[in-house]
């Protein structure tokens, strides 16, 4: 029997703010223009994003976690302290790219974004991390904050220019270099990218005013944060000068965003994954939050509402299929058969990655 190819594995709804329980299993398209602002600079895994360039076109699927989420935000009581939300679940089942749909969710409900694509890249592989100028004992990584200053940047500039929002105290930098309170965040941003040597306290100096802004209610803010967990992670691969191995725990922006995602303020909302791949080869045993998190980094997050990222159902699994075939990815005309389609849902498991290494060949 042959499985016919239609149009219901997609929906014209591009607004993830509208997206329902009816639009599940079903992918929406992302424009050039929302794709460049939002994951320029990170957010969607490599091989999603190539594949996605491959097909000429940034689709993503609505799933059931991310739909769950999408409720619990519409209806949120932005006046009550933040509430946190962890994404768990196997490597490879779609968490990033939920967090991608949340992302553009957020933008399009005119919250300010403060994203972290992937927190690994900070502890597991810096690009260097040095002795902090403003912190005794505790470490800076210049390269990532000016590209963290540079996404955040571009992710919010047409609402950051609506906003006009402030610095409310006044911030030295050297005997000949401030930030006097009332200026702009953008010169906090500006400060940041020309000078390396301060972009990480310019980030947690922007992060502590963001939070001060969503408790005056003059914004409301979005924090994703993906791999989480890597700010607990036992070691870094950032090594002091006697070979010492410097903890994710003395790491400036480790502080800033703890401090972030604490419940001691309200406007906001707060969802973060968390990630077996994150942490070394060694701790990789389960995907539970508890686990990952451990102790300390549990207790931080708690109280939070976990949502399970789980395999494909059936009908997503149908969906992707289809997908691949309207791309022209999966060409091979046994995949169009219930009994082709039965073959690479076994071989698969209906894990998402699995499945979109599997059909590459076709």
């Amino acid at each position: 029997m042959t499985k016919t190819v239609t149009d219901t594995f997609r929906t014209n709804e591009i607004n993830p703010v509208n997206h329902r329980k009816d639009h599940d299993g079903r992918f929406y398209s992302i424009s050039q223009s929302v794709k460049k602002q939002l994951f320029l600079g990170g957010g969607l895994p490599t091989e999603y994003k190539e594949l996605s360039e491959t097909l000429n076109g940034l689709s993503i699927m609505v799933r059931k976690p991310a739909i769950e989420l999408i409720g619990y935000l519409n209806k949120t009581n932005f006046d009550a302290p933040v509430s946190r939300y962890v994404l768990y679940g196997k490597t490879g089942a779609g968490k990033s790219v939920s967090l991608a749909h949340i992302l553009h969710y957020g933008s399009n409900a005119g919250m300010v974004l403060v994203h972290v694509p992937w927190v690994p890249n900070w502890v597991r592989f810096p690009k260097g991390a040095t002795p902090s100028v403003m912190h005794q004992n505790k470490y800076d990584h210049p390269i990532e904050s000016v590209e963290w200053l540079r996404h955040f940047s571009t992710q919010n500039a047409p609402l950051m220019q609506t906003l006009d929002l402030k610095t409310t105290e006044t911030y030295t930098w050297s005997k000949r270099e401030m930030t006097a309170a009332g200026s702009p965040l953008s010169e906090l941003i500006d400060l940041g990218l020309n000078r390396a040597k301060y972009a990480t306290d310019c980030v947690a100096a922007l992060l502590g005013e963001i939070k001060k802004a969503a408790v005056c209610k003059r914004c409301r803010v979005l924090v994703v944060i993906d791999g989480f967990n890597s700010f607990f992670s036992p070691r870094s691969k950032v090594q002091r000068e006697d070979k010492s191995i410097v903890l994710p725990t003395e790491f400036v922006l480790t502080d800033a965003f703890l401090t972030l995602t604490k419940n001691d303020w309200n406007n906001g909302a707060i969802v973060v994954s968390v990630e077996a791949s994150a942490h070394p080869t060694e701790l990789r045993e389960s995907p539970l939050p508890r686990y990952l998190l451990g102790k300390q980094g549990f207790e931080h997050l708690d109280p939070f509402i976990p949502i399970e990222v789980p395999n494909y159902n059936e009908k997503e699994f149908h969906s992707q299929i289809d997908y691949y075939i309207e791309r022209n990815w999966l060409q091979q005309p046994k995949a169009h058969s219930e009994r082709g389609r039965a073959e690479l849902s076994f071989t698969s498991g209906n894990h998402p990655h699995s499945l979109m290494k599997l059909v590459a060949p076709y």
